[in-house]
């Protein structure tokens, strides 16, 4: 089977030669994922080793989607594990010594990353009416975060479209009931790099938008309070998650094929109904948090920095404690 989105197929992959110092979520990319994902083949991104991904394209790989870029030794590794790669004729497999898999000399090499990429990650879900208009959670999320209003937005990378929240609401309507998946981009004249995703998509209770954004920080930046923004957002909509990560990494949000460094928790919402559905004798231990309660009834646990992975520990206690949160 062929496909112009691909440069070569088989039963088991697609693979997508691109030699660009920056790769995106193109409209070529986004058909390729689609045709990979639709024949349950995996997608696999081929590059140097001196190139490097967009976060929304970065967001978009997992199982079904790989990047494999080639050293100037001509050995081919995986962009974000650095596991060495070989073809076998139908897909790149790792290569293994004992039960590990071989990490190429290249990847954890480097100097210190020059910043953190915070991400935040909130979900809300509406009702579905008529006088519905998405977007607006996207817009606190870049005001608070970058003191600016999206600029723009598309269903790929660049997302030239003209912000405007009426012309998005429409789109997404068209195409319901399937999911929308759209990328937007911040204002280019904030002192902070931004750029995210936004995701449409219905549910029982009506239609839930989540809303991924990041920015990028200096090094001794101070965090932005996130438990003012998911007060704020938790008291205009029906809040259903909210969770937020750094990760050490370059300050205009792209991905380099080496290690940076582990991701970090910075703090995870809990909303009014997860916490009202909590056996009234669980306990959790909040030393070294910060827990801010909303007027709405839910809370901001703040479980660290976005620095230390060793938090994950306590971020990990309290999705256990309060569990996932059914619809009310």
């Amino acid at each position: 089977m062929e496909h112009p989105a691909v440069d070569l197929c088989t039963d088991l992959t697609g693979l997508l030669i691109v030699n660009r110092p920056v790769v995106s979520l193109s409209v070529r990319m986004a058909e390729a994922l689609r045709f990979c994902a639709e024949t349950e083949r995996q997608l696999v991104i081929a590059g140097h080793a001196g190139g490097r991904l967009t976060l929304p394209l970065r967001l978009m790989l997992g199982p079904a989607a790989r990047w494999a870029v080639k050293d100037c030794d001509g050995v081919y590794y995986d962009g974000l594990n650095g596991a060495v790669l070989r073809w076998d004729g139908a897909a790149f497999v790792p290569q293994i010594e004992g039960t590990e898999a071989v990490v190429h000399s290249r990847f954890p090499s480097g100097p210190p990353p020059e910043g953190l990429q915070l991400l935040v990650t909130a979900t809300v879900r509406h009702p579905a009416t008529e006088g519905l208009v998405l977007g607006e959670v996207t817009e606190i999320l870049h005001r608070e975060l970058t003191g600016n209003g999206p600029q723009g937005w598309g269903a790929c990378e660049p997302a030239a479209i003209p912000w405007h929240k009426d012309a998005l609401t429409a789109l997404c309507r068209e195409r319901s009931p399937e999911p929308t998946r759209l990328v937007c981009v911040g204002d280019s004249r904030a002192d902070r790099r931004a750029i995210g995703t936004l995701e449409v998509d219905r549910a029982e209770s009506g239609v839930e938008e989540t809303t991924t954004v990041a920015v990028g920080l200096r090094p001794d930046d101070s965090l932005p309070d996130l438990a003012e923004l998911a007060d704020r957002i938790g008291s205009h909509f029906g809040l259903a998650s909210m969770t937020a990560q750094a990760v050490p990494g370059r300050r205009d949000l792209t991905t380099e094929p080496r290690f940076n460094g582990l991701p970090a928790p910075v703090g995870v919402a809990v909303t009014a109904e997860a916490m009202r559905q909590t056996p009234a004798n669980g306990t959790l231990d909040v030393t070294g948090m910060r827990v801010r309660h909303f007027d709405t009834g839910g809370a901001w646990y703040g479980v660290g920095e976005g620095r230390d992975p060793e938090d994950w520990a306590k971020f990990q206690a309290v999705m256990a404690h309060f569990g996932p949160a059914e619809p009310s």
